[in-house]
Formats: C-alpha cells, sequence, structure tokens
C-alpha cells in the first residue's frame, strides 16, 4: 500500500476539533485545538477572529451571539455564551494529574533558571495531561518526570559550566 508523504497511521492520531453546540447559530461552529494550549474558534472551517473579549457568532434570524472564554489557565478554559456553558476544555482531566501539572512551580528555587524552566515544563505537562490517548497513571508520570528531570538539570549545570573546583 503505497502511503504519501506525511501519511500517519490513522488509528493513531486524534482530532481535537470539537462541535459547539450553540442555539440558533448560522453555521457550523467548531473549536480547533481543544486538546492542546491555544485553541481557534471557526464556523464553517474558517478561523473567527477574537475582537471585545470573545468571539462574535452569526445567528440564523440575523442576530449575534457572543463567545467568550472564562479561565486562567492555560488549555482549560470554559468557552460560553448568555446562554451558559458552550466547552469545558480539559473537563476529562482529574484533580491529581491538575496537581502533576504545577510541580515544576517547585523548581523556583533556583532562582531565575528555575523559573524558566519551570514555565516550559508547565506548558509541556498541560499537553501530557490533556492528552487523552495516554493513561491516567502516564500523564502523571511524565508531569513527574518532566520535574524531576529539570531539578536534576539545574543541579548539574553549575558543575557542567565550570563553577565547580578540580
Amino acid at each position: 500500500m503505497a502511503h504519501s508523504k506525511g501519511d500517519t497511521n490513522d488509528s493513531r492520531k486524534f482530532d481535537d476539533t470539537v462541535k459547539l453546540d450553540i442555539p440558533g447559530a448560522r453555521g457550523d461552529v467548531r473549536v480547533s485545538g481543544s486538546e492542546r494550549i491555544f485553541y481557534k474558534v471557526l464556523i464553517d472551517g474558517k478561523p473567527v477572529s477574537r475582537k471585545g473579549g470573545g468571539w462574535t457568532i452569526p445567528l440564523r434570524n440575523g442576530e449575534t451571539t457572543k463567545l467568550r472564554a472564562r479561565g486562567f489557565i492555560p488549555g482549560f478554559q470554559t468557552l460560553y455564551t448568555e446562554d451558559g456553558d458552550v466547552l469545558r476544555m480539559g473537563a476529562h482531566v482529574g484533580l491529581s494529574e491538575r496537581m502533576a501539572m504545577f510541580l515544576p512551580v517547585l523548581l523556583i528555587v533556583f532562582l531565575f533558571p528555575g523559573l524558566v524552566l519551570g514555565l516550559i515544563l508547565f506548558f509541556m505537562n498541560v499537553m501530557a495531561v490533556k492528552n487523552p490517548m495516554m493513561p491516567k497513571a502516564a500523564r502523571i508520570g511524565v508531569a513527574i518526570l518532566n520535574t524531576v528531570a529539570g531539578a536534576f538539570v539545574l543541579l548539574l549545570l553549575p558543575s557542567l559550566v565550570g563553577g565547580g573546583a578540580a
């Protein structure tokens, strides 16, 4: 069987585009990137720009409604309209995974390098804990191992750079 360049095993792919149930919406309203950190709202497959604190969604009766995002943690926002919540991104992630996701914050004890690495590892952990194809234990384990590996790097970095005595 011939494969074109870029083909992957379809059984391993997952689509993170979610159809939004907005009553009276004109067109097909979806969110692309719901399992990632950054997402975009699409109407009939075309991206809609965010203006005035939300996305303007046209309705079949000629009016519009505003789709807004609520939430502070990247990738875990809730999209809502005046009628109520439409989509809770990351709703499948439990409390233990969310707690493990924040472990890189502990790297702040290494001052500026720890802050930078902790921020990078936090975003990596968001992606790991939101991955629906990984079992819960693996999502927690990846978050813990990322933090431990980051701590080892920060502990060994001064001796590798040349700050240690011979």
